[in-house]
């Protein structure tokens, strides 16, 4: 299993995780890089800033993007 699959599957866990969280909890240390894998795979990964002021990740998946549910 790659880095970003493993990425992929911790963010469906995790919405909102932060790259120090990334990293902390999966040793991947190039977090950006997999982010940007993850989206030439046509997967929607978009950060954000989450309510305690820090940055997170989140999937959006093909359902959500369909129904407008973000």
């Amino acid at each position: 299993m790659t880095q970003a699959h493993r990425l992929l599957g911790y963010l469906r866990l995790n919405p909102g995780a932060s790259s120090l969280e990334v990293t902390r909890d999966l040793l991947i240390v190039n977090v950006t890089g997999r982010v940007s894998d993850l989206r030439a795979k046509g997967y929607d990964v978009e950060c954000k800033r989450r309510t305690d002021g820090y940055q997170g990740y989140w999937v959006r998946e093909k359902a959500q993007l369909e129904l407008s549910l973000t």
